[in-house]
């Protein structure tokens, strides 16, 4: 998809007139995936002067947020501030480290795949260009698929994705399931999507 989305965003973009060069904006796309489950990803188009809180709001409201948890934008060691801009932090190559919840932490790394100037929408600095289909994963009872349950208590001994049958069986009980759903943050904390 990177390969794809980088050939295809140039092909797309609009022919700058001499009048509107004012308005034009450097842009990012964007490659967002889980570092322990990079089964799941986003590619993103960013607005150059958009910043760290446009990114981890939009992240929160489309994979994240479950009760509210503090989160941060690291760049090695270093943790960035929330209020800079995406263009004074990042160059195509460059990888931040986004860690959402310091107790059950879900990271992601964002990678600068490519930067274009052109002109882009001011209500909408972050835009989806693809993401990933939700893995189909088996229910780790029976086998049969797909799990659409995870016990929270039992996920970490290989025996938590389970079948809708398997769920209603399941010796945790109904209050320990979370929903499988497409984000990194699966059967985490209160995740449900």
């Amino acid at each position: 998809m990177t390969r794809h989305l980088s050939s295809c965003i140039p092909k797309h973009l609009k022919p700058v007139k001499p009048k509107a060069k004012s308005q034009i904006q450097r842009f990012y796309h964007l490659l967002v995936k889980g570092v322990y489950l990079p089964g799941y990803w986003l590619h993103l188009k960013v607005a150059g002067d958009a910043r760290l809180s446009d990114l981890d709001a939009f992240l929160r409201e489309i994979w994240l947020e479950c009760c509210g948890h503090l989160s941060a934008f690291s760049l090695g060691r270093t943790e960035i501030k929330m209020t800079r801009k995406i263009r004074h932090i990042l160059e195509p190559g460059m990888e931040l480290l986004h860690e959402y919840d310091f107790g059950s932490t879900t990271e992601l790394i964002i990678k600068a795949v490519k930067q274009y100037d052109a002109t882009m929408p001011k209500n909408e600095p972050i835009q989806i260009l693809s993401q990933n289909e939700p893995p189909v994963v088996s229910c780790e009872v029976c086998g049969k698929f797909p799990a659409v349950e995870i016990c929270a208590e039992c996920q970490w001994d290989d025996r938590g994705w389970l079948c809708q049958g398997c769920a209603e069986t399941h010796e945790c009980g109904e209050e320990m399931m979370l929903p499988v759903v497409n984000s990194p943050r699966v059967g985490v904390c209160g995740y449900t999507g």
